[in-house]
């Protein structure tokens, strides 16, 4: 089945490090929901024979929206698109804009997930991203989280910061622990070209961690995070059993997904486009009855098979017979001496259906495919 993706780019501050279109004005807001209903409608047809079973709000910070004007957005959802009943519906947040009474709001809608940008538990490097929270108000919002009724939360966390030390790594990861969330999300920072941060470094005010420290951060994560229970399906991500984040598994896997919103990535059949990045032009765009395509491409079999390989070592692992039916390629065939390589080095293991990485191969996953694929 397919998902849905819906990008609401308004947020109360731009953090220094995040390079997803958003915006702090907010003046355009009633204009962006009447155009991302419109979108959704413009796609009715060529989707009529999809069936969805996930449904992520991203952004920006999807939490600023309040229960009606959410509401707006699902009867356009439900009305215009095949939707499963037990359908994966996931909503981005930031810990400073949902109390209890908020919370208990959005039970009453058909959110069933909700994915905290907490990024870290102490104060001075939450200040230092920028962030709107206290390590003291992300954890409120969990516990207000559960207190409302959901049980499946994720938490995102970031490590490698500038002047980071591991004891202070360390601590973020048991406070992320101790709060027993279902899902951890677990990056290293990236400085990503125009950003604050980028600019910040470029000016020589801020320097990169040590890689050393930063591979020393990341392998202690997934031991940490192993005892505790989570089972590593992705570089980044961990999961108790039976909670994986089904809407981002269909991008590791290759799944179709249709998206709205300025910015928007979709996926569908062989053809791929992302959205213009500009609220006014976006609605311009669909208000017109246009789609709002910046960038549109053809998937041809060479980067088809790529991007196959590459998604899958980088999160579940590649099963042979998805493999061979996709692409009418027999991987084990085609690609004997990688596979050699990577068993012989320790980087992955290979049963008769699939070959996945293991954490020494997901420490190094950039490398393997850039060499080896």
């Amino acid at each position: 089945m397919a998902g849905i993706y819906l990008h609401i780019p308004f947020c109360d501050t731009k953090c220094i490090y995040c390079d997803f279109y958003s915006i702090t004005n907010h003046s355009k807001k009633a204009e962006f929901l009447n155009s991302i209903k419109k979108e959704i409608q413009f796609y009715t047809k060529q989707l009529a024979d999809r069936k969805f079973d996930s449904i992520f709000f991203g952004g920006g910070t999807p939490s600023l929206l309040s229960y009606d004007e959410f509401t707006a957005i699902f009867d356009e959802l439900y009305k215009s698109y095949n939707i499963s009943d037990d359908t994966e519906i996931t909503i981005e947040a930031n810990p400073g804009t949902l109390d209890l009474e908020k919370l208990e709001v959005f039970k009453k809608l058909p959110i069933n997930r909700i994915s905290f940008g907490v990024q870290s538990f102490i104060d001075s490097e939450l200040q230092f991203l920028t962030r709107i929270h206290s390590a003291k108000q992300a954890k409120e919002s969990i516990l207000a989280a559960k207190a409302a009724g959901f049980e499946n939360i994720n938490l995102d966390m970031i490590f490698a910061l500038p002047g980071q030390t591991m004891d202070s790594w360390k601590y973020n990861l048991d406070e992320a622990i101790k709060l027993g969330t279902k899902h951890i999300s677990a990056y290293s920072l990236i400085f990503e070209k125009g950003t604050m941060l980028y600019s910040m470094r470029d000016k020589g005010q801020v320097q990169n961690a040590d890689i050393e420290l930063e591979q020393e951060m990341y392998e202690y994560t997934m031991q940490q995070l192993s005892d505790a229970g989570y089972r590593q399906y992705e570089i980044s991500n961990y999961t108790k059993p039976g909670y994986e984040c089904r809407h981002n598994l269909k991008y590791w896997t290759l799944e179709e997904y249709i998206s709205f919103g300025p910015s928007a990535s979709s996926y569908i059949g062989n053809k791929r486009w992302t959205n213009i990045k500009n609220i006014g032009r976006y609605i311009e765009l669909v208000d017109s009855g246009k789609p709002a395509h910046d960038f549109i491409e053809t998937i041809d079999k060479d980067t088809s098979v790529t991007e196959h390989i590459m998604l899958g070592l980088r999160s579940v692992g590649i099963n042979f017979e998805d493999f061979r039916k996709k692409h009418n390629i027999d991987f084990e065939s085609a690609y004997t001496a990688p596979i050699e390589t990577l068993i012989t080095n320790g980087y992955a293991v290979k049963d008769a259906q699939s070959i996945s990485l293991t954490r020494k191969g997901y420490a190094v996953c950039d490398e393997i495919v850039a060499t080896l694929f």
